[in-house]
């Protein structure tokens, strides 16, 4: 780089010196052959005033002895032109033999403004000469009297001075290189610590400083420059934490996020926006539409490229599983100024829950409505019966009666659920943990059903070891837990019985209380749906056996408020296998 620098600021000089002399020889040649022109056309506009003094009256004779005379007393040639044209008398040249001159600038100039000059090269006698034209309009005579002046002594003068400053040129130009040398030497060094020193702190190194001994601007330039490394390490620390920060920003978005440019090409995509569409691979650079193939995204592409403005609309994905998904496109502004788009930001929020919740709403609407309507429908038609004259027919209006009261209490267990599912829901039931000993729970439990057990037939046990009785647990609400198990257990069972059992996991910190029927047991495809609000496998028998369809809800929200986990197990025909795990006190 050093040579480089070195040969531009050498070249410089020498290239600047020709261009300054140039122009400077040109200039000083004009301004000379302008003066003197100047001065020669002064003199000769004398002689000529004098000599058309002398010319004789009349052009009918040859006057090339006369335009001879004059030219040896002014040493220009002499020309005398007739008003048409006609050569009257020449100096050099016989006069007969001379064409017409009527055409010539100086002739025709004159005409107009009674002089007339113009220089040009004469055919005649082979040289450049300065013509000088003069009107006559005299009384005896009309035509024209032209002088014709050499301009070789001009030519030399002007030869001479390019001489002079082509040697000035010359002197000036050996003087520049010395000089052009000597600058080039100091200012390369000056450049070459100046590079170093830019080297490094493009590597990353922005401990090092620049100090030069030079003056003036370059030890300005050196000063500047050690402040900018200084602001540009400072900033370009912020600008790392700011892309930090807008890295995790992205990458810990519960939303997916794409910026695309004005093309549709990917610019930055976040990982959630990659798992919401299945997609492994970089997409950066890539058109969104080759890479995800939706209907959706496609219209929504196709609106915001139409109307540059704010785009919201539900799309929905099918490719891996059913996912709803609110897409949000939002044009940007680049300069914030510009009014032309510069790209445009995408969203995708999911909205499956939602989706899945306003189901399971619109499905319980249709269930509490469907549950109440049947015990309602019952009472009003027993009621009606009764009203009807059947109350006084004694062994029937009994059956009736106990009929209500069985669908009443049904109704009333039914809000009695939904009451503690709301209030569970509502937090306004709070979870209270305390020592609770598993086997007095139990045991409440297992005395609270036994009846209801033996008139089916089936047994009751608990198997729970002495050195696992205790955890922390709101106890009525365990209790509520264990009861609606058990409960579900028994009514499902025909044969066997109920089993409780307490044994601890792997790691020793936790426990698992299960409650496992004998029973009918459940299909497979069931099993993901089980603590759904009004969910039954088979509606018809669990109405009979007067489920209200809550009782596991209940139970999942309970497990769920005491920040434990519950599993269900099952096969068909073989029982199922309710199983919580809850950390050990």
């Amino acid at each position: 780089m050093k040579h480089v620098l070195f040969r531009r600021i050498l070249f410089s000089y020498i290239i600047i010196v020709p261009l300054l002399f140039i122009p400077l020889e040109i200039y000083l040649s004009q301004v000379i052959k302008d003066n003197h022109i100047s001065k020669l056309k002064e003199s000769i506009g004398i002689q000529a005033a004098l000599i058309s003094e002398q010319i004789p009256r009349y052009f009918r004779d040859n006057l090339d002895d006369f335009s001879r005379r004059y030219k040896g007393k002014t040493g220009a040639r002499v020309t005398i032109i007739a008003s048409d044209g006609r050569v009257a008398g020449d100096s050099d040249e016989s006069s007969e033999k001379m064409e017409n001159h009527l055409e010539r600038p100086e002739i025709k100039e004159a005409s107009l403004n009674a002089t007339g000059s113009s220089i040009r090269f004469s055919t005649t006698v082979q040289k450049d000469f300065f013509y000088y034209a003069v009107l006559l309009n005299g009384k005896n005579h009309k035509g024209f009297l032209r002088l014709a002046v050499p301009l070789h002594d001009m030519e030399k003068a002007i030869a001479s001075l390019r001489m002079r400053i082509a040697i000035a040129s010359v002197i000036t130009l050996l003087a520049a290189i010395l000089t052009g040398i000597l600058q080039a030497r100091r200012v390369t060094k000056s450049i070459e610590e100046i590079a170093a020193f830019s080297r490094e702190v493009t590597s990353g190194n922005f401990k090092t400083r620049l100090f030069l001994e030079e003056k003036g601007e370059i030890g300005e330039l050196a000063k500047n420059i050690n402040t900018m490394a200084h602001e540009f390490k400072a900033r370009l620390e912020r600008s790392n934490e700011d892309r930090h920060r807008m890295e995790e920003l992205l990458k810990n978005m519960h939303d997916g996020f794409m910026l695309l440019d004005t093309k549709g090409r990917v610019l930055t995509c976040n990982p959630n926006a990659k798992k919401v569409f299945g997609i492994e691979r970089d997409i950066e650079g890539r058109h969104l539409l080759e890479v995800i193939r939706n209907v959706g995204l496609t219209d929504i592409m196709r609106k915001i490229t139409d109307k540059e403005e704010s785009v919201v609309q539900e799309i929905e994905l099918a490719h891996l599983k059913e996912l709803y998904l609110m897409a949000t496109a939002v044009p940007f502004y680049y300069p914030p100024s510009s009014e032309n788009v510069s790209g445009v930001m995408l969203s995708f929020h999911d909205i499956t829950r939602l989706k899945q919740l306003e189901d399971m709403r619109k499905d319980f609407v249709a269930n509490v409505s469907h549950e109440i309507k049947t015990p309602i429908t019952a009472i009003k038609g027993f009621a009606e019966t009764l009203l009807g004259g059947a109350i006084d027919d004694r062994e029937n209006a009994m059956k009736f009666l106990q009929t209500i009261k069985n669908h009443s209490e049904r109704l009333n267990s039914l809000v009695e659920d939904l009451l503690t599912l709301s209030r569970i829901e509502l937090g306004d039931i709070k979870i209270e943990k305390t020592a609770v000993r598993l086997d007095d729970v139990v045991d409440t439990v297992l005395t609270t059903l036994r009846n209801k057990a033996d008139i089916k037939g089936i047994y009751l046990r608990r198997e729970i070891p002495e050195n696992l009785c205790e955890i922390k647990a709101d106890r009525n609400r365990l209790t509520q837990i264990v009861l609606n198990l058990v409960d579900n257990g028994i009514k499902f069972t025909e044969t066997g019985g109920v089993t409780v059992k307490v044994r601890s996991l792997e790691p020793a910190d936790f426990l698992e209380i299960s409650v496992e029927d004998t029973g009918i047991g459940i299909p497979q495809k069931h099993l993901p749906r089980l603590g759904e609000r009004f969910y039954r496998v088979d509606s018809s028998s669990s109405r009979e056996l007067g489920g209200t369809g809550l009782g596991l809800a209940i139970v999942k929200h309970l497990v769920n408020a005491h920040g434990w986990e519950m599993k269900i197990e099952s096969a068909q025909s073989k029982g199922t296998k309710a199983r919580i795990f809850c950390p050990i006190c």
